[in-house]
Parts: structure tokens; sequence; C-alpha cells
């Protein structure tokens, strides 16, 4: 049941963004209220020290819905691994990673077309290529390196199965639709072939026309499990609703990437030019609508929300930044070490930037790079940039700076820290063990209280305990504009007193809005 400042809030989005209804109806990004979208990020993947990293997504409309699913790895947001996953309608599709002999592996069991194949037997990611040689970036250069980071899943195209009108040209897309006796798309075998294959191009865009205006239809759910901690901790993406919007006369005769949607082939490097396409679109970097987020009156803390922010001006990265930017970050978190007490508790949180390379990973050079020369050529709106990466505040490559290349391994921002516990005692100031400015230097970061790193996160940022056992934390940015920023906390709790009694639960983030807009 709605309670009467959610009402309130919600009529006056509508209200902002142009329309009369309890939703907005302008076409503009933003994160859903509802958990249902165009894009979903995931805002954290690791297979460290026995965790596995489970995802699911599905496709609540009548359409047969295209999805570019992308790991980027922790450090820099490098792409490590990408695959389309063709959803038939109401279909879902569920995978996991965990590491093996061969590092970071994918697996599912699942029948649902995808470009390339994952099987119950798991697929190893890629040998590591956007970070090394000469996409180097000063970050590690390991396989390792893809341990952990953050998902993205990103709507590309709808086809309509059963228009008369659409259906003697969807013949690629129908094949994603499961067989009803074998369960087993019968045309996947093709529509690889078709998204591996530049002639095929053309038809896909065709094939995949329905108008993406309010058209919203994934939902996504994923879990993190260590089977010999005895953890399982699930949670929501975030989703980002209207993320790229196109009608019927955008559809009617133009092919072109971004008009009337974001259909991508799925190629190797050996296609040269079409292999900059490939691998960075559909990217955070695609939204083609102006960015909202909700802002508030006055300047405190739990201010009360009242109107819709819209950036009029943002497309792209700019634009999502823009509906993901807070100011603050708050939660809760627990390290009880007693056990003889009984139970002991460890907390972590997961902060990830998810469109920070668009902004400090300026190698032009680099195919791979967040601000890749290439990306000239694939119509993406990415953030002017100057001196400084605004609204971040360090290149992790410096390519402006410098005449030579400067690659630092991290890109800073200091943050401030307020840290409670539950008799009200507060600790501020440098919060980060073993002292100085806190800080966070990378795309997705693991905070720890007191050396907790129940992730067991190669890049872990400890944060000092206070006396007690369970508080809160109150995280500042520094930019009056803020920072775009999603994640959650985990807790563990684990009865010393009994080997079966172990557990681990999972929440998102609250978060504190800018209150002035660009």
């Amino acid at each position: 049941m709605m309670n009467g400042k959610v009402k309130k809030l919600a009529l006056a989005v509508g209200v902002a963004l142009g329309g009369v209804s309890m939703v907005p109806t302008a076409q503009a990004v933003s994160a859903a209220q509802d958990n249902i979208g165009q894009a979903l990020i995931f805002p954290y993947y690791t297979v460290n020290s026995g965790w596995m990293s489970l995802f699911g997504v599905t496709n609540t409309s009548a359409n047969i819905v295209a999805v570019k699913v992308r790991f980027r790895e922790a450090y820099n947001s490098r792409d490590v691994l990408d695959f389309n996953v063709i959803l038939s309608p109401h279909d879902v599709w569920t995978g996991w990673v965990a590491e093996t002999a061969n590092g970071p592996t994918i697996f599912s069991e699942d029948t649902t077309c995808t470009v390339g194949t994952i099987t119950s037997s798991g697929v190893p990611f890629p040998s590591p290529t956007s970070y090394v040689g000469s996409a180097v970036d000063g970050g590690p250069t390991t396989v390792a390196r893809m341990n952990e980071g953050y998902v993205e899943m990103i709507m590309m195209g709808a086809a309509d199965p059963t228009s008369s009108t659409t259906l003697p040209t969807t013949a690629l897309a129908r094949g994603a639709i499961h067989s009803t006796t074998t369960g087993v798309p019968p045309g996947c075998d093709a529509l690889v072939n078709a998204f591996q294959d530049t002639a095929k191009l053309s038809q896909l865009r065709s094939e995949f026309s329905v108008p993406m205006a309010n058209l919203n239809p994934l939902s996504g759910t994923f879990s993190l499990v260590n089977g010999g901690e005895g953890y399982s901790a699930a949670g929501k993406p975030v989703a980002l609703a209207n993320f790229f919007s196109s009608d019927a006369t955008a559809c009617g005769t133009n092919n072109t990437f971004g008009v009337c949607n974001l259909i991508t082939l799925q190629l190797s490097q050996a296609a040269a030019g079409d292999f900059y396409r490939s691998w960075h679109e559909p990217s955070l970097s695609a939204a083609n609508t102006a960015g909202a987020r909700l802002a508030t009156t006055g300047t405190g803390l739990g201010a009360e929300p009242s109107i819709a922010g819209t950036g009029v001006n943002l497309t792209g990265a700019p634009a999502v930044s823009f509906a993901l930017a807070h100011t603050n970050v708050i939660n809760e978190w627990t390290r009880r070490t007693n056990p003889a007490a009984g139970w002991t508790t460890a907390s972590d949180w997961v902060v990830t930037f998810p469109t920070k390379n668009f902004y400090v990973d300026n190698k032009p050079s680099t195919e791979f790079a967040g601000r890749a020369a290439g990306r000239a050529n694939i119509a993406t709106a990415l953030p002017a940039v100057t001196t400084a990466p605004t609204p971040f505040a360090q290149f992790f490559v410096d390519t402006v700076n410098t005449p030579d290349v400067t690659t630092r391994g991290q890109s800073c921002d200091s943050i401030s820290i307020a840290l409670y516990n539950r008799e009200e005692a507060m600790a501020t100031g440098g919060g980060f063990s073993p002292g100085g400015t806190p800080q966070l230097c990378y795309e997705a970061n693991v905070l720890t209280f007191a050396g907790s790193n129940i992730l067991n996160s190669a890049i872990p940022a400890s944060v000092d305990s206070l006396s007690g056992t369970f508080g809160w934390m109150n995280i500042g940015f520094s930019p009056a504009s803020g920072l775009p920023a999603v994640g959650f906390s985990i807790t563990s709790r684990d009865d010393t007193n009994s080997a079966l009694l172990s557990e681990a639960g999972l929440v998102e983030h609250s978060y504190v809005a800018p209150t002035t807009l660009p």
C-alpha cells in the first residue's frame, strides 16, 4: 500500500514530466520504481574464493526481445565478456558465473537462444584482451582481474511474432520462440549465424523494429552464493526505464544504429571496423532520451520529495549519469566478532559507478577504452571532457593533461563518511583504515568494516569500526551534482554454536538525490 509521501512523489514526477498520471509519460531515462525497464544494471558479480554469481532476466512482454549482456571488470569497467540473449515472449534466461581452473567461467542450463552459445559445462571468459598489450591502463593484467565487477543488460530491439504485417519479415526473430514439444528454439542456429554476419545486419534491424517508445519489458534478479560458507543473498538490479525511444516513423525505413533500435552484431576483432560497434554497443552511452530523477526540496537528509528534475539537454552516458546521481549513500552495517557470544556477523558494501569509464578512461587510441576514438563512428553521446572528468575527479587513463599517457591503475574520488553505531555514537573524518582521506578508486568498489571482506574482494577499502556491533553509515560525495552510483550491503551471520546456521542477506542502498539541476 502506498503511503502519502510515495503517492505525492509519484504524482509530482508525472506532472513534472508532462503527464497527468501517477507515472512519468514523457520519454526520459530514469531508475524505474517498479524494477522493470529497458536496461538492467547488476551492481556486482564475483567468483572470488568460492563465490558464484547467478543472474536472471525476464521478458515480461509478448514480443521477442534481443538483449546485450556485458560483464565489466571492477577496476576500469573494461568489457571482459559480452554476448546476446534472444528472449522469446514471456521468456526467462538464467545463468551463473563461477571460478574454474580456466578462470571465470559462465554456465547456463537454459535453452533460450544466446549468441555465443553457453552450456551447462561452462564457457571460460575469453583470455584477457581489453586491458593487456596496447590496451594497458595501469591496472592488473592477469586473468584474476576478471574475477569481480558488474553486469549490464541492455535491450537492443523487439520483434512482434504475431502481427500479420510483420510475420513474413520476422523469420529470423521467430526462430527464438521455444518449441512446444522440445522446449528448444528451432531457429537459434540461424540467429547465431545472422548475428555474426555483416550481410544480415540490415535484416536483423528490420525484424526487431517494434517501436521502443514506452516499451519497458525487462526485469531481473541476481544472487551471490558461497556454498562452502552457506551464504546465499539475492537482490534486484537497477532497472532503467525509457532508456531508448523510437516510434513507427523511425522504424519505417532507416536501418541505422540508434534510430529504430540498438541492434548490433556479435563479432570478433577480425571483423575490423565492424568490431568497434559490436564490442561497444549498445552500452549505457546509447541512451537517446533525457535523464530524469527525483529531486527534493531543502538541503537536509530526508527532505520531502517534491518534483522531478530532468536533464533536458542530456543524452547518452550523461543522461544515465543524471538519472543515477546521488549526493549520499546510506545503509546499515554489522560487525560482531565474539564467537563466545553466539552469532558472529560481518558486512560489506558495494558502491558501483556504472558510467564512470565514459568519463575517466581517456585513451582514444585503444578500442577497448571507455573513450575510444572508434566511438566517434557509433553515434553515441559521451560526456564532454576537458582537463578533468567532471563529475569525477581523476582520470584512470589520462591523455589530456600530459603529452604521453598516464595510466594510474585507479581513479579516486574523495568521499565523506559519517559512521554511527546503534547507540548513536558517531565517527567522522578518515574512516578508512589505516587512516587518511577516504576515497573510492574503482568502478565497482567493495567497502569492508574492520576488515570483514566476506566477498573476498581483491580491492577492498576497510572502514574503521566503532564500539558496538551494529549501526549505519552515510557516504557523502563531494560534487554538488552527485555521482552516478548503484549498490547494496551484504551481511553474513554465523552461529558458532551450530555449524548448520549460516546465512547472508542483501539490502539495496538508500540514496539522497542532488537538489540542483545541471
